[in-house]
């Protein structure tokens, strides 16, 4: 029997932020137009979670399959390594993660209609293949993309249909800066791993442009936050005071520095660790700015 505590700390609970912060922010949008249903809050978090502990166990049983984390590496992943659980422990628990987000998915889709599906089911299958198979969307230089679309966009959006039951363009562009910095996380991530990454196989955006391209494109994702947020209060799709979440920038100018002066893998785990932060403390900041925003 597993401890509830090993499998707890197999989801990566420090990375969960990443589904939780865009499922808050989507919400907070939906203010715009209508109150909040906490229900249909409630689901919609636990699906976006559910999605992201079944796909952090999937990645970390392929990633061991593939010789992607090997023993001591940087990677994430611990509860192989620490023979805590065993591999096929591990791929199980991820099913069942995904089986609980396809569950939450199909009483949202009861509750608010079928656009629930069509977000729901490429986020499954992006989740699951982003390792699986040796078509792996991380092994091919998709893992980004993948990410940014997904965690980055349609969490943003789904989240802010559930609530209004209905889209349109401006949500799908307030959505940018997040994703830019789910990009940046995975990108910074590929950095890190550059040299391994090689030895295996594993073909990603940073192996394919090579380091000074990848340093620029760092660069690009990182700064491109701060710019699109600006563009988005000019544009007024986002209240003036989610500018709030440009406080941020000395984290990001570190984290960047650090990127730009070395390849040493455990320094450029510290920008790795930076750039996660970024993406949590701007989230935060974003949605209390433009909650704000919109109550006043």
């Amino acid at each position: 029997m597993i401890h509830p505590k090993v499998i707890f700390a197999s989801t990566r609970p420090f990375s969960l932020t990443a589904s939780v912060i865009p499922v808050i922010f989507g919400t907070i949008l939906a203010l715009q137009w209508t109150s909040i249903h906490w229900t249909t809050f409630l689901l919609t978090l636990l699906g976006a979670i559910f999605l992201q502990c079944g796909t952090n166990l999937v990645n970390d049983y392929f990633d061991h399959v593939k010789g992607a984390d090997i023993p001591g590496s940087l990677s994430p992943s611990g509860v192989i390594d620490r023979n805590e659980m065993t591999p096929r422990q591990v791929y199980i628990t991820g099913l069942i993660f995904f089986g609980l987000s396809i569950i939450v998915g199909l009483i949202l889709t009861a509750l608010t209609g079928p656009v629930v599906l069509y977000i729901g089911i490429p986020s499954l299958l992006v989740g699951y293949f982003y390792t699986a198979t040796r078509y792996a969307l991380a092994y091919n230089g998709l893992g980004e993309i993948a990410s940014g679309s997904t965690l980055g966009i349609l969490a943003v959006v789904g989240s802010f249909y559930t609530q209004t039951l209905t889209l349109n363009l401006e949500i799908f562009l307030a959505a940018i800066p997040n994703a830019l910095l789910v990009m940046a996380i995975l990108h910074a991530n590929n950095l890190r791993d550059f040299d391994t990454d090689k030895q295996i196989g594993k073909t990603t955006v940073a192996g394919l442009i090579g380091r000074k391209a990848s340093r620029i494109e760092y660069y690009i994702l990182m700064l491109g936050a701060y710019v699109s947020l600006a563009a988005l209060v000019i544009m007024d799709i986002l209240p003036l005071w989610s500018l709030i979440a440009a406080i941020t920038l000395p984290i990001a100018l570190k984290g960047l520095k650090i990127a730009i002066s070395t390849w040493d893998s455990k320094e450029l785990n510290k920008a790795l660790g930076l750039t996660a932060l970024l993406h949590m403390a701007f989230g935060i900041l974003l949605c209390v700015g433009t909650l704000t925003g919109i109550l006043l």
